[in-house]
């Protein structure tokens, strides 16, 4: 690994800052991440194991599929195909 250094935004600072901690990473781990992700190197797969587990049980209380069309869209498909048969 190579050290570097850079002059960045304090507004970009900020934003590192809210997302590492966000990620639960340091703010060197998420750069690396940003870099790899713009420059396409890194592990791609790791990257994408990660963020499935980062988002999973994000949604855990969430209405499953055919709750949220109904509560969306008022009434069932099987309502709606009813009302176009007759």
């Amino acid at each position: 690994m190579k050290r570097t250094q850079i002059y960045i935004r304090e507004d970009q600072a900020q934003r590192i800052l809210e997302e590492a901690e966000e990620r639960g990473v340091s703010q060197a781990e998420l750069i690396r991440q940003i870099l790899d992700a713009a420059l396409d190197t890194g592990d791609a797969e790791a990257e994408a194991r990660a963020a499935i587990l980062a988002t999973a049980g994000v949604l855990r209380d969430a209405p499953d599929w055919p709750e949220w069309q109904r509560s969306v869209r008022g009434r069932t498909a099987a309502d709606r195909l009813d009302e176009v048969d007759s």
